[in-house]
């Protein structure tokens, strides 16, 4: 309503009748050619609250003519994607109800607000969708909705992908939604695992601005991730998992089997009792060990190694975290031609351990421990973590690890989630597990 001018009466009344108005959200990015109409549009609706236009980094005049338009600005300095643009406009919100409205409609109408945000003010449910008469768009027809049969079925959406809708301020920012051009449907997947009730309404005829093909690519490619990772197929809120290998991948201790099968337990045994003596320490155990395998051919050590007895189901394990999309690390006092034996060499995405020497296809008797100082222990797992992460370029709250001692505690420190399996004493972890298949649970 323009400055001075007198608001009908029968708009002030519905107003007053009116517990909650929405706040009209518009994402926006490189959108100049439509984004006055949709907003000058939005401003007809009497229901309407308020106006944010969210610019997602645009290159063109949008952020300028959404300030020409009175609409209220929040800008990205760079493109963040779509579900962060409706993230920012939800938080800037003065209503607990939120419509969002795509900005590149060509043929928008005012009336679409208020057919959106009624069930919402009328208590009938507090997330509701659009359909609209058009042919569905390419993505959805083709993607989407094939997916979303055969996964959730339950979600009988005729527009899934819609941009169109009205939610609930505060059940969006509940839902555990993607930030990409994933989020229309990572926010009704959210919705239906919460048991949300979603409502359609048929909001007319729309043309949306079409698309080139790279476009339509790269948004089925988001949307089909996007469903997978919500169906557990793939991975979502982790990226990495950090493993300990004795009594973690394998079962027990893998220099035990190896120096037993060798006829060497007692000597094993004499290093081990000094170290719990306190003789020596973890470091100078691990020298001793290398120091009893010299003159030990490769080729042996490899075949047995590769005896030494993987823990059940480690293998199914691994390979369906990788199919997830999960990267795997080694951070591990074993040694690496060990774990190389046990799984194929190249399996893990880094390894961090020590290295046996060799010359002439024999072990020399030297070993090269990780330079991660340690007072207690042969190197810090939890040093050796952080650089694990950085090198990785995967952040503490994207990585998982688990192990089975103390000295794995380091290491837990270090990341998001924290698992002990089958642990030989007690250890500060955040999950206990007694077997690797749990994994695939936890890790979504």
């Amino acid at each position: 309503m323009a400055d001075g001018q007198i608001e009908n009466p029968l708009v002030s009344l519905r107003k007053l009748l009116v517990p909650e108005r929405p706040s009209v959200i518009i994402p926006c990015y490189n959108e100049e050619k439509t984004l006055a109409y949709v907003v000058n549009e939005a401003k007809k609706s009497w229901l309407t609250k308020e106006i944010i236009v969210v610019d997602d980094g645009s290159a063109d005049r949008s952020a300028e003519i959404a300030r020409e338009c009175g609409a209220k600005l929040v800008q990205h300095k760079k493109n963040l994607g779509k579900g962060a643009a409706i993230m920012s406009g939800a938080l800037a919100a003065k209503s607990s109800i939120l419509v969002f409205i795509d900005a590149d409609l060509e043929n928008f109408s005012h009336e679409i607000i208020a057919k959106l945000a009624q069930p919402l003010i009328e208590n009938e449910a507090r997330f509701c969708k659009s359909t609209f008469e058009r042919e569905a768009g390419r993505v959805t027809e083709l993607v989407a909705k094939p997916l979303l049969q055969f996964l959730y079925p339950e979600a009988s959406l005729s527009q899934p992908l819609s941009g169109q809708f009205a939610i609930r301020k505060e059940l969006l920012l509940s839902l555990d939604v993607s930030h990409d051009w994933g989020i229309d449907i990572s926010i009704v997947l959210s919705a239906l695992k919460k048991g949300e009730r979603i409502v359609e309404v048929n909001i007319g005829e729309l043309k949306h601005k079409r698309r080139e093909m790279p476009y339509l690519v790269g948004t089925a490619r988001e949307v089909t991730r996007t469903i997978l990772q919500n169906a557990g197929f793939l991975a979502k809120k982790h990226k990495l998992i950090i493993f300990d290998f004795d009594g973690t991948l394998v079962r027990g201790s893998s220099i035990i089997q190896i120096f037993k099968s060798l006829g060497m337990g007692k000597r094993l045994s004499e290093l081990r009792e000094n170290f719990y003596k306190g003789a020596i320490n973890e470091k100078e155990l691990t020298r001793g060990i290398a120091r009893s395998l010299r003159g030990l051919g490769t080729g042996e050590l490899e075949r047995l190694s590769s005896q030494v007895n993987a823990a059940p189901y480690a293998y199914e394990t691994l390979e369906y975290l990788k199919r997830m999309g999960y990267r795997l690390a080694v951070v591990s006092f074993a040694f690496r031609r060990v774990i190389d034996s046990v799984f194929p060499k190249g399996y893990f995405d880094l390894v961090i351990c020590p290295a046996l020497h060799v010359k002439n296809d024999k072990l020399t008797g030297k070993v090269s421990i990780p330079n991660f100082k340690s007072d207690k222990h042969t190197f810090s797992k939890g040093k050796a973590t952080r650089q694990l992460l950085r090198a990785l370029r995967v952040k503490p709250h994207e990585a998982i690890a688990i192990g089975n001692a103390k000295s794995d505690e380091e290491m837990f420190r270090e990341v998001g989630i924290s698992i002990a399996i089958n642990p030989e004493t007690r250890i500060d972890s955040s999950l206990k597990v007694k077997t690797l298949p749990e994994l695939l649970i936890i890790a979504n």
